[in-house]
């Protein structure tokens, strides 16, 4: 009942104002109106709780002024509520002026802890709620000039006003300043939260013309349906040109018309999950067109609320050409997993060691057999990917290794060789070629290639050797052994052709000599030649 009482009350107080709020409910100046607009239709009733006890109070203590300020200024508020042809500047300065009245003589009368001064600090508030905010900052101005001059009826004892036996100037202007200061702040704070939603409201405009832009002049098909009954309420031209329906017709329909007829309880289901959780959506279906050829959608849909409905906005995207390109992607796939196995194999049953360095140094990837085939020093921990190449490399080899690495860098292929002492009394001998790893013709990198040539250089090392035991042996052949073997030839005509018997018994000591001497050449060639066979002996 009361409330019946008051709607027909709320009726009968807008039909006498009768003022002009404007439509405009972007302006913020819309919502200043309509706010005064409110004060005035519950002021009224409001006022009475105030007013009541007040008056009875007074009557009691025997204060007939404060009664009738109290009725003058309640009178003075149905006055500027309900009169006609009044403009809704008159009425806020009116509203204005009530409340000054009350503050002056309720501050006069009962000092600064009455109800006086919450009116004046009202008055800063309600004036930055209706008043563009310059007129919020005078009046807080104003009231500063009016708590001043209360001030002076203190130092001047003038008006027999109750403040002056309760404070002295300064203590007065000491509370005044708090007042002065805390109307200040509340303004600015009201002036920062009126920006805001003037802000919030010239961005929401914006936002439905974007809205509008980007929904209407998609290129893509989109599409506003209700939550509840799946009924199309709103569709692009994209959509009616990629799905050959006309928007009529589309508006006519639910979602489920374009969804095979088996994938419908599916499609309910999300919607109806989706509504209670209110996430975005994301996800790929089967769609189908008016010529009842089917299409695969990429689907992106948000709750929206629009003219009421609680929406959603949908997004969808042709994929049909993607999905049959998949299965050519997935036999590439199979094709390159396939080659990247049979790379994996060679890669790690080959014999070479290999090590991938990106262009820092850091290990990328190794082959098992790197471990055995490439060694920078004598005490080396196992590889690991994402370390540095150099903190396997020697301290001392490290300016060189940084020289190589700078060629590889340039382009250069860089090989190398270098023996290790693996045991007292054995050689060990690596080949390193250090090749730059490539990627569009952008050098990303090297590949470090180790392999153990200890068996090649040792039989090189054996070669060497039996070529130096045959040229000995062929100088042997040539010099040492021509010498004795020209003397020998050129004593037997001496021998055939001597008559003297002493001198052939001197011809025969020198042959024999040159026999003898040519007899231990032919031993030491064949000492020689034994040497080799037993070193190197046929496997």
């Amino acid at each position: 009942m009361l409330k019946i009482v008051f709607l027909e009350y709320q009726t009968f107080v807008k039909r006498r104002l009768d003022f002009d709020l404007g439509t405009d409910d972007k302006n913020l100046r819309y919502w200043q109106n309509q706010l005064f607009l409110n004060f005035l239709i519950y002021c009224t009733p409001i006022s009475l709780v105030a007013l009541t006890p007040g008056i009875f109070m007074a009557a009691r203590e025997g204060l007939p002024v404060i009664i009738a300020i109290d009725l003058f200024c309640f009178f003075l508020l149905l006055f500027f509520t309900f009169s006609k042809r009044m403009s809704i500047r008159t009425r806020k300065v009116g509203v204005i002026s009530i409340f000054y009245i009350l503050s002056i003589f309720l501050i006069n009368i009962l000092g600064y802890l009455g109800p006086g001064v919450f009116y004046l600090f009202f008055i800063s508030v309600l004036a930055s709620l209706i008043f563009p905010i310059r007129h919020a900052y005078l009046l807080t101005f104003i009231n500063a000039i009016l708590l001043a001059f209360f001030a002076l009826v203190i130092s001047q004892r003038l008006f027999g006003s109750a403040l002056i036996q309760e404070y002295t100037p300064v203590k007065w202007i000491a509370f005044s300043t708090n007042l002065i200061f805390a109307s200040i702040l509340i303004v600015l704070l009201i002036d920062k939260i009126f920006q805001g939603l003037q802000s919030t409201i010239l961005t929401k405009t914006h936002l439905e013309e974007q809205y509008k832009s980007i929904f209407y002049k998609s290129p893509l098909p989109m599409w506003l349906f209700d939550t509840d009954t799946l009924r199309f309420l709103d569709v692009n031209e994209a959509a009616v040109r990629h799905y050959g329906y006309a928007k009529e017709e589309f508006l006519s329909m639910t979602i489920r018309d374009i969804r095979p007829a088996k994938e419908v309880p599916e499609i309910e289901d999300i919607v109806k999950k989706n509504k209670i959780s209110g996430k975005y959506y994301d996800g790929n279906s089967m769609h189908i067109k008016k010529d009842k050829s089917a299409i695969y959608v990429k689907i992106e849909s948000n709750l929206l609320n629009f003219e009421g409905y609680e929406a959603r906005i949908v997004l969808a995207t042709d994929i049909t050409k993607q999905v049959e390109y998949q299965l050519e992607v997935f036999d590439a796939n199979k094709r390159v997993e396939e080659s990247e196995m049979n790379l994996k194999a060679i890669f790690e049953s080959t014999l070479d060691g290999f090590v991938l360095i990106d262009k820092a140094g850091k290990i990328i990837t190794f082959n098992p057999r790197a471990e055995y085939s490439i060694r920078f020093n004598k005490r080396q921990n196992a590889f690991k990917a994402g370390k540095s190449i150099f903190d396997y490399i020697e301290v001392s080899r490290l300016p060189y290794f940084h020289q190589i690495m700078h060629k590889v860098h340039s382009g250069e292929t860089v090989e190398y060789d270098r023996k290790y002492l693996t045991s007292p009394k054995k050689v060990s001998w690596i080949r390193y070629t250090v090749t730059p790893v490539r990627k569009d013709n952008i050098i990303i990198g090297a590949c470090i290639t180790g392999r153990d040539i200890t068996e090649r250089k040792l039989y090189l090392k054996s070669l060497e050797d039996q070529n130096k035991v045959f040229r000995e042996i062929s100088w042997v052949q040539s010099h040492m052994v021509r010498g004795p073997l020209a003397r020998i030839m050129g004593l037997i005509p001496l021998l055939k052709s001597s008559k003297d018997e002493n001198e052939r018994i001197q011809v025969l000591e020198y042959l024999d000599i040159s026999t003898q001497e040519l007899d231990n050449k032919i031993k030491e060639i064949n000492d020689k030649s034994n040497y080799i066979t037993e070193k190197y002996p046929e496997n």
